[in-house]
């Protein structure tokens, strides 16, 4: 404004004047302005609009199979019919005695066949090693995906690309067919690190990766049998965000011959994964870190004894109470379940069986003071709302 209204006012002189050369800057940058204006004007009106290509992510998925002929074209057919196609899809024959590689490439997917067994692990890793994706979607040959099952999870990390992981609710089926509950409050991305100190509450089938939080991570353990996938997710989550929907867009097989149906090897396989975690932690993370991940171990230990306690389960109590020594200061925890084991556990089935008989108003006036004696069933204690980083990161 102050230079138009000095244009405006312009009055000529002489040029031989000393005052001229003001005036015509002045009268030279009226101009430029207005030509600048106008060749704007002119572009904004004849150009084309620029078209942003955003070239989607390559999605692999990595289908370890041991001697699951049975199963694997179910799962097979389950990724042909996904709404969001992948790009490429990868079984590794784990050493299969059946014709579970034939199946696959009667399928038109690429197979490695591996000449002996080396267990999910290793497998997965063969997998996620010849990989070409940017997104890791993992199934195992005895399950399956809903149709929208890569649609839904690849939405939510193009939705919230701080997270590097994304999962889903579970279809249990085979011997039952029940939901696995909600665990966790939908998107935005949360850690969920303490949350799985807990319990896993990931399923493999369900979970997309990014490969880049993979390969920063070292891929899986191949020295564990056994929850090989939650020692993956800590170690995820130690350092990345999840992602859920509480959709169900996975089937998970149960039947006798998997491995986790043995409760007493699943326990055990669980706690190793947590000790080894600590063992890691003491060598490589704070000391903070490392007091607080002893705590919460000694909770979610006692808090698996308290529910088998409550559900009368009598085998679940006791391969909960043979893992003590995987867990951390439990020594004194571990004495006083003993004894309540040794002296109070028929008195307990025998007071179960009154309890059933009694009315709701005399459980309501009841249960305050079996809750002080024996901890109140499916009690949880709140869990720390803080996760210091990694120690190689702020060192």
């Amino acid at each position: 404004m102050p230079l138009l209204a000095c244009c405006t006012s312009y009055q000529f002189v002489d040029p031989r004047d000393s005052r001229s050369t003001k005036h015509t800057n002045c009268l030279w940058l009226y101009g430029s302005v207005h030509r600048v204006a106008f060749t704007l004007a002119f572009l904004l009106l004849t150009t084309p609009p620029i078209e942003i290509l955003v070239t989607p992510q390559r999605i692999s998925v990595v289908i370890p199979c041991y001697n699951g002929a049975r199963f694997l074209e179910q799962a097979l057919t389950s990724v042909r019919e996904q709404t969001r196609p992948v790009d490429e899809v990868i079984v590794v024959d784990d050493g299969s005695t059946d014709d579970s590689a034939d199946i696959a490439r009667r399928a038109g997917v690429r197979c490695l066949s591996l000449e002996e067994n080396v267990g999910p692990g290793a497998s997965r890793n063969r997998g996620i090693a010849a990989c070409s994706g940017e997104i890791i979607a993992f199934l195992d040959a005895d399950d399956y995906w809903m149709p929208a099952h890569i649609g839904d999870m690849t939405a939510l990390l193009e939705l919230f690309p701080q997270s590097s992981v994304a999962f889903s609710r579970i279809l249990r089926f085979g011997d039952d067919d029940r939901v696995s509950p909600e665990q966790l409050p939908e998107g935005p991305p949360i850690n969920i690190f303490w949350r799985l100190i807990e319990e896993n509450i990931v399923a493999q089938s369900s979970a997309v990766v990014r490969r880049e939080a993979l390969l920063r991570v070292g891929g899986y353990n191949t020295s564990f049998r056994f929850s090989e996938d939650y020692d993956l997710w800590l170690r995820l989550a130690r350092r990345y965000l999840f992602v859920c929907t509480n959709g169900v867009t996975a089937g998970y097989r149960v039947h006798p011959s998997q491995a986790s149906r043995n409760l007493t090897d699943m326990l055990h396989g669980r706690w190793q994964v947590k000790h080894q975690f600590w063992l890691d932690a003491r060598a490589n993370d704070s000391p903070a870190f490392v007091k607080q991940l002893e705590a919460q171990m000694l909770i979610a230990w006692e808090d698996g004894l308290r529910s088998a306690w409550w559900d009368r389960n009598d085998v679940q109590l006791r391969a909960a109470l043979e893992v003590h020594v995987l867990v951390p200061g439990s020594a004194k925890t571990y004495r006083r379940w003993m004894r309540r084991l040794r002296y109070a556990w028929k008195p307990w089935l025998g007071l179960a069986d009154v309890w059933e008989q009694l009315s709701p108003p005399v459980r309501r006036v009841l249960r305050p003071a079996l809750d002080y004696r024996f901890g109140s069933s499916g009690a949880r204690a709140p869990l720390p709302d803080y996760l210091p980083p990694p120690y190689d990161e702020v060192n």
